[in-house]
């Protein structure tokens, strides 16, 4: 008797199709690494996966085969198939209903990224993040902890790879060591893999980094929790957090600033809130501030908040902006076409910035969806999360650069909000 479910359902999973020895090869993974397991399948295998859909038996599936693709497919060979993706926690329910349960019970999200994005031990690390300040297009100087500027109530912070972006990180991380005295960082990161149909995805895992532990507030998690009165499960999409950088590499910058072994160690808390897609609200005339469940769960923030002082929290988002150019399904992109997309940027940043209007901001977006703006719904979540404070706020773009590689470009920058009425004009580097 087999283990497998009855009518077995893919998980979302990645799946690319290779050249190996003149034949086509699907290669199989799982993009939130419940297993590491990556399967190299055939074709015929790749054909079968279309009624691995929750709806078909085993059976039914050698079925369809024959009726569909006039292929004899023996059930012996479909379930061995289908053992094989439940190894790899590729199916629904099974082995990764098994290390989902284990993933939770464990109550530190390790880091992914280290070794890779960024290395992944503590004084390489350090040294790392302190030339960042120093490199081609940075600040120039680490940080002035003498600095008078206006407090900081959000930032907008990079998440593309530091090797590409470390200068942008450094203006945005250098203004916050300067400027800010927040104890408590809501951050909002890009859910690339998508929170399971639910706007956002919270988690009560504190984030580890090769420089400490970034602690959860767990109780303002529950608190948020229980003030949501929308219809999402807040916990649906929680695994997305497992490997997902957008937030990542913003913990590792406050570790950087005030972690243990910091220039200026502080007991600082995190609420770290995962942003899926509003995608289904462009175009038209809804704006997402009307959504139920965005509305819903702003309006949650907002009272979990109550009671703790301004100045002692600091919204932080892991934003990137343009993704075009072959890399990203489109064609090669020129030098030409890049200048039009940074151009198109600035408009974005005008409203960001001077407007701080997240349903404005999300119109720009709609009128230009070939730009792919990867920090679409966190941008937006930033700027209504900074709307309901009810307090002024001056916004800055301190850095907007891009990579690009001939072909392909994503662009991004560094952006502050200080509490202040008054001040000198915002300051527009422009790389």
């Amino acid at each position: 008797m087999s283990d497998l479910p009855e009518r077995p359902a893919l998980r979302n999973i990645d799946a690319r199709e290779v050249n190996h020895k003149g034949e086509r090869v699907f290669v199989l993974s799982d993009p939130l690494r419940l297993s590491d397991t990556v399967l190299g399948v055939s074709l015929l295998h790749a054909v079968l996966l279309e009624f691995v859909d929750g709806s078909h038996t085993i059976p039914q599936i050698s079925q369809e085969m024959k009726d569909r693709h006039k292929v004899d497919v023996p059930t012996d060979f479909i379930e061995d198939f289908l053992r094989k993706l439940d190894d790899a926690c590729l199916l629904r329910g099974g082995k990764a209903r098994a290390a989902l349960e284990l993933w939770r019970k464990e109550p530190v999200r390790k880091a992914a990224c280290a070794g890779g994005s960024y290395p992944g031990e503590e004084l390489a690390l350090r040294g790392f993040l302190e030339a960042q300040y120093t490199r081609q297009g940075g600040p120039g100087a680490p940080p002035d902890r003498l600095a008078d500027g206006a407090p900081i109530r959000a930032l907008l912070s990079p998440h593309i790879d530091f090797h590409r972006g470390g200068h942008a990180y450094a203006w945005a991380w250098k203004a916050m060591a300067e400027s800010c005295e927040a104890e408590l960082f809501v951050v909002f990161g890009t859910a690339h893999q998508g929170t399971d149909a639910a706007r956002f995805a919270l988690t009560r895992k504190n984030y580890e980094t090769p420089l400490g532990v970034v602690e959860t507030d767990q109780e303002l998690v529950d608190r948020l929790f229980h003030a949501y009165e929308g219809p999402d499960d807040l916990f649906v999409g929680e695994l997305a957090h497992k490997k997902e950088h957008s937030i990542e590499f913003q913990m590792v910058e406050l570790a950087h600033l005030y972690g243990k072994g910091s220039d200026e160690p502080r007991k600082i808390r995190a609420l770290p809130i995962l942003c899926g897609s509003i995608h289904d609200l462009l175009p038209g005339p809804r704006k997402p501030s009307q959504d139920g469940r965005v509305r819903a769960f702003q309006e949650a923030l907002a009272k979990a908040l109550e009671g703790i002082a301004p100045e002692k929290i600091c919204f932080v988002a892991g934003v990137d902006l343009a993704h075009v150019g072959t890399e990203f399904d489109d064609p090669p992109l020129s030098a030409k076409k890049l200048e039009k997309v940074m151009a198109q940027d600035k408009t974005s940043l005008e409203i960001i910035t001077k407007k701080q209007d997240a349903d404005l901001f999300h119109a720009d977006v709609a009128e230009d969806v070939d730009r792919k703006i990867c920090g679409h719904s966190p941008i937006h979540a930033t700027l209504e999360a900074l709307a309901r404070t009810g307090r002024k706020h001056e916004g800055e773009v301190l850095c907007h650069d891009r990579w690009y590689d001939g072909q392909s470009s994503v662009t991004f920058c560094s952006v502050v909000f200080r509490a202040t009425g008054q001040g000198a004009a915002a300051r527009e580097r422009t790389k």
